[in-house]
């Protein structure tokens, strides 16, 4: 039976939303009906989202761009104020910011945990506290993007992978919370998605390209990246009215990374090698 747009009528606001993930989660709500705030913070890729969203034909009054680090009050409180001026509603809250690591510091370092807490951690909890009033008058729901890494400890990156855990428990205990007031808010945690992070951060194009094709090779068992599409379809299934039995769930999109670790079945390539 043919259905409507999943989203007409509710206003989604979605942080992060001027590049990778976070950009195509916005294109897919507007698409689909919903009144889009896009959130981040470099002008140049502001600009882009807001040009993708006119290719598809989605007019200025149906979207609203904010600008600023989702870590201060300021930018919190502009997005929800502008967005109630526009809107006169919020539905839908995507915490999809993030950070991995203070650039320039060491990813371990306590300078590092501190602006990974902020940004990852603390904001979800102060901006989700304010935009709840709202989600409960319009029975909303939460998405919050947390990461396979919380739940696999990386030497790397410890403040980062320590932090996703805590907010797939928050994220638990907020649905626990809410569910009296019929607001939902749930995780999902990618893996292995294809964006322009390994480039933003110094690779270049084909220095990234190898970095993925020897992840995927050797951790995927699906044996390549995802799509940020593909996760975008799982976000907006999780806040439209076909999951409205699920709360305080962690949907993994990952080609079976946490799945498959430790086995070596999937890695045909690894075991040619052993044998020769």
């Amino acid at each position: 039976m043919p259905r409507g747009p999943r989203f007409a009528g509710k206003t989604v606001i979605v942080t992060g939303s001027s590049s990778g993930m976070g950009k195509e989660m916005a294109l897919n709500f507007a698409s689909e009906g919903a009144a889009v705030v896009v959130h981040g913070q470099r002008d140049e890729r502001l600009r882009e989202v807001k040009e993708a969203l006119k290719d598809l034909g989605i007019p200025d009054k149906k979207y609203l761009v904010v600008k600023g680090p989702i870590q201060e009050a300021e930018t919190q409180d502009k997005l929800v104020n502008e967005t109630l001026k526009k809107f006169g509603q919020i539905d839908v809250l995507i915490n999809n910011a993030g950070v991995s690591h203070l650039t320039g510091s060491d990813p371990n370092s306590v300078e590092s945990m501190d602006y990974v807490y902020n940004v990852n951690f603390r904001s979800v909890y102060t901006l989700t506290d304010k935009i709840l009033p709202h989600l409960i008058k319009t029975k909303g729901n939460v998405v919050n993007i947390s990461s396979v890494g919380s739940q696999r400890v990386s030497e790397r990156v410890l403040p980062y992978t320590a932090l996703k855990a805590a907010l797939d428990h928050l994220t638990r205990g907020l649905a626990l919370v809410n569910a009296q007031y019929d607001v939902r808010i749930n995780t999902v945690s990618p893996g292995g998605i294809h964006t322009e992070f390994l480039t933003r951060h110094g690779m270049t194009q084909e220095a990234g390209r190898q970095a993925e094709e020897y992840y995927a090779d050797r951790v995927i068992p699906l044996r390549r990246y995802g799509h940020p599409k593909e996760l975008a379809n799982m976000v907006l299934f999780l806040a439209s009215d076909e999951a409205s039995y699920i709360t305080g769930a962690n949907m993994i999109v990952d080609g079976g990374v946490l799945a498959g670790v430790p086995s070596k079945t999937w890695e045909p390539k690894i075991q040619q090698r052993a044998v020769k």
